[in-house]
């Protein structure tokens, strides 16, 4: 694994738990991000779906993989545990990830995560139509927009994610244009 490689990681509830894209869970989501963030482990974008979430992330190898999604996986475990009073299981499984090798992979990865919320026709209160980025995302933070400059700088203080390396802040620039606020992704990326 090289750590320029990012990776495409998805982490699923089980069955029969309360959504995750309602305010309070969303932001305790968004904290445990932040709070996962290491220098051998980085998150630069996420997306919050009503039962799973995807991330992508840069590890600078397997060891700090695992342990940054155990760590990670934990931390949301226990605060979802706790906002919800319960206790038990909340994830089916550890993690599935895909490694993305070429800048395509990239530029749809970026694509399928950010605009993950059409692919599942999942609308809420907080979103306001096909040009305003999904607000339970990494969205506002991407400079990769078609027309529209980020909201939210990633990496700054407070931020929730970090900015990635080259394939994933420069390198998919090269070769793919900007990506549309109301492309909808392609199914097949997160296994």
């Amino acid at each position: 694994m090289s750590k320029h490689d990012p990776r495409l990681v998805t982490i699923k509830l089980i069955e029969g738990l309360p959504w995750l894209r309602e305010a309070l869970e969303a932001r305790a989501l968004m904290h445990c991000i932040r709070a996962a963030q290491r220098t051998d482990f980085r998150i630069v974008h996420y997306s919050i779906q009503s039962d799973h979430v995807h991330l992508i992330v840069e590890a600078d190898n397997k060891r700090a993989l695992s342990r940054g999604m155990k760590g990670c996986n934990g931390r949301i475990a226990l605060t979802l545990n706790a906002l919800w009073r319960r206790r038990g299981r909340v994830f089916r499984e550890r993690f599935h990830d895909r490694v993305l090798k070429t800048l395509r992979e990239v530029h749809n990865a970026l694509k399928y995560v950010l605009n993950n919320h059409f692919k599942h026709s999942v609308q809420s209160n907080a979103y306001a139509g096909p040009k305003d980025p999904d607000v339970f995302s990494s969205a506002r933070y991407f400079d990769g927009w078609l027309g529209r400059e980020p909201d939210l700088v990633a990496g700054a203080d407070g931020a929730v994610v970090v900015r990635g390396g080259w394939k994933l802040s420069r390198g998919w620039k090269r070769h793919y244009r900007p990506i549309a606020t109301d492309a909808v992704p392609g199914t097949g990326l997160a296994g």
